[in-house]
């Protein structure tokens, strides 16, 4: 069989089976392809570094439509997968993204009897230092939400995709994944979808609906974006694209430097910040995970004691 007809089937599984999102799916298939165009090259080059024979062909990556490598692939070929991915200065996140989505696509195809044997039994991810949640105070949250110039639309924007982090504690890919009728202006409420398509509604203070709607004019005003395609995504970039969820990081990670809070604090940590001001108030475990859009009160519990647990370090800095 061949290798797209393989990812195809794994795609359903996962876009039917298990409710993923899209852009996961989008996820699992960069990853797989680029493990196929590994294995080709390998069998074409003998050394497994097919970005330095397919740049010297001048060709580009092989097709899975046109393969078929993936049930002959063993551990072996895993485990070379994984080194030639440290030779090229992956993150220990990024390998253990790619190793967990061929966990997922082999088990499934074990699972089906597509394969005889499971190329990654026995097989490691490496592992990462996880990251320790910062807790911004009140008057830290004040000097970041007050940095962009909301005189013209992208620092609107940008102050309002603050303003929601700060304020509803969702996530960077929720955001970016908002559209505007995702605003209720009347009951200053905001539907929020999860990534696995769960959604819930929160409410928003009634200064972030005045930011969403001074930056809602600001850019009709000055870009007329929606006004002439009918756009439904409520943060855009300059070219009037839905912002992807990279360029949101980079523009929120930019305010926290310039807020002088150093390279540890990340984007999340404002929804960590979010979430240890409502637990310092009392919230419930259960209203917690509706807040958060956690899948479950026994993972929003184990959230919950890691924040009171851990020491802030910008606290403690300032």
């Amino acid at each position: 069989m061949r290798d797209c007809d393989l990812i195809n089937a794994f795609a359903d599984f996962i876009r039917y089976g298990k409710r993923r999102a899209e852009r996961t799916i989008t996820g699992y298939r960069s990853d797989l392809e680029q493990f196929v165009d590994f294995l080709i090259s390998e069998s074409l080059t003998g050394e497994g570094e097919y970005a330095a024979y397919f740049s010297e062909k001048n060709q580009q990556p092989h097709k899975t439509d046109q393969s078929s490598v993936l049930p002959n692939a063993d551990s072996d070929k895993v485990r070379a997968f994984m080194k030639y991915l440290r030779n090229k200065n992956y993150s220990q996140a990024s390998i253990r993204r790619k190793l967990a989505t061929l966990i997922c696509f082999y088990n499934f195809l074990y699972s089906r009897h597509r394969l005889d044997f499971n190329p990654i039994v026995g097989i490691e991810a490496p592992r990462i230092k996880k990251h320790k949640p910062n807790i911004l105070t009140e008057e830290q949250i004040h000097r970041l939400l007050h940095l962009p110039d909301i005189i013209n639309w992208l620092g609107a924007r940008d102050r309002i995709m603050l303003e929601l982090l700060c304020n509803t504690g969702i996530r960077v890919s929720e955001l970016v994944n908002l559209d505007i009728d995702d605003v209720d202006f009347g009951k200053q409420s905001l539907r929020v979808t999860s990534g696995s398509g769960k959604q819930r509604q929160l409410k928003l203070p009634l200064t972030a609906i005045e930011t969403i709607r001074h930056y809602l004019q600001l850019m009709q005003k000055q870009t007329g974006f929606h006004e002439k395609s009918g756009r439904i995504a409520l943060f855009i970039n300059k070219f009037g694209k839905r912002l992807d969820t990279r360029s949101a990081d980079r523009r929120i990670e930019k305010y926290i430097l310039q807020a002088g809070f150093g390279k540890s604090i990340t984007p999340f940590d404002l929804r960590h910040s979010f979430a240890q001001k409502l637990i310092s108030h009392g919230i419930s475990d259960t209203q917690l995970c509706q807040l958060l859009g956690f899948e479950s009160v026994c993972a929003t519990r184990s959230y919950a004691e890691s924040l009171k647990s851990e020491n802030s370090q910008l606290q403690n800095a300032f």
